[in-house]
């Protein structure tokens, strides 16, 4: 999930999907480096934080992790 989309947020789709099912994993994906948005991200229950861009490798290796 993008931290950053249109209409509805990451951040806030995330605290949606996890209040319906609160053991889905989740991926937070941007741009944006900011300490701020990757304490935001963790404080709202996400598994990990994948910075753009990214390889394949390391999208599948962000995958094991967050599924492990």
């Amino acid at each position: 999930m993008d931290v950053m989309m249109p209409e509805m947020d990451g951040m806030t789709a995330m605290a949606v999907i996890k209040k319906i099912n609160p053991e889905v994993k989740a991926i937070v994906t941007s741009g944006l480096r900011s300490t701020d948005k990757i304490a935001a991200a963790k404080k709202a229950g996400i598994d990990t934080f994948l910075p753009k861009p990214y390889t394949a490798e390391q999208l599948i290796l962000t995958l094991h992790e967050a599924l492990a």
